[in-house]
């Protein structure tokens, strides 16, 4: 096991806030802070991510990559990665094979499971920080109304009930061995497993990008981690800073 350590938390308003301001303070090189409940969860886009319950992994992987070992240019595969990895987890677990909506989102029979938020911090081209946020609903035996017709939880769609712990444990380990997979520079791997879930390849895409609407047949994911795109027979590449997936079907 790599160098890393896990910090629980009862509560805090959000782990990758609580990551970010706290990083200084963080002696190994993986360290991840796991929270009971998350009062005020961000998901991409500035969007809410409801979290304030104890039947859900809520934690961040905080890395503090050493100088010149990662390039900003392979940061951005970090979404890529940890979308990967959890759903290798989660089959794992529960024999139950979740598919990831591009960039990050992680669906079982089309629902909502995770959702996984990446932040890094960069100066001078050095990668300083990189914090992975991912939320998963584990054991919730009921999803809020306000989401119920889009989410789900991993105990709802098998009735297996996992120790939060234990799930948290698989999945930062294999983001580790990953992550040093990379930082070797390795990222075949990485892109192979992401498309080993997908849920986007050959699909219809519908997506909106600044006022406008447009639709697309997805390719699968370039190495900086962007959608390959097929639209009115051109190729495009779709950055997920800049465009919102609004729905996704079978060709």
């Amino acid at each position: 096991m790599c160098d890393m350590e896990i910090i629980k938390l009862p509560y805090i308003n959000s782990t990758n806030t609580y990551a970010k301001d706290n990083a200084q303070s963080f002696s190994k090189k993986i360290t991840v802070i796991q929270a009971e409940r998350q009062l005020q969860g961000r998901g991409r886009l500035g969007r809410d991510f409801l979290s304030d319950n104890s039947d859900g992994a809520w934690f961040s992987v905080v890395i503090k990559p050493e100088k010149d070992t990662i390039s900003p240019q392979t940061v951005l595969l970090m979404p890529i990665l940890a979308a990967g990895e959890t759903a290798a987890a989660i089959e794992d677990i529960y024999s139950i094979k979740a598919g990831i909506k591009w960039p990050n989102d992680i669906l079982i029979n089309g629902k909502k499971v995770c959702g996984i938020l990446c932040e890094s911090s960069v100066a001078d081209n050095n990668v300083l920080l990189i914090v992975i946020g991912i939320g998963i609903n584990v054991n919730q035996k009921a999803m809020h109304p306000d989401i119920a017709d889009i989410a789900t939880s991993l105990f709802m769609e098998t009735a297996i009930q996992v120790p939060v712990d234990l799930l948290i444990q698989n999945i930062c380990g294999n983001i580790a061995c990953s992550y040093d997979k990379i930082r070797r520079g390795n990222t075949a791997g990485i892109i192979d497993k992401w498309n080993e879930y997908s849920i986007m390849n050959n699909a219809v895409i519908t997506y909106t990008k600044g006022q406008s609407l447009y639709s697309a047949v997805s390719k699968g994911i370039d190495r900086q981690g962007r959608l390959i795109a097929e639209q009115d027979g051109l190729t495009i590449y779709l950055d997920s800073s800049e465009i919102s997936i609004k729905s996704t079907r079978s060709k």
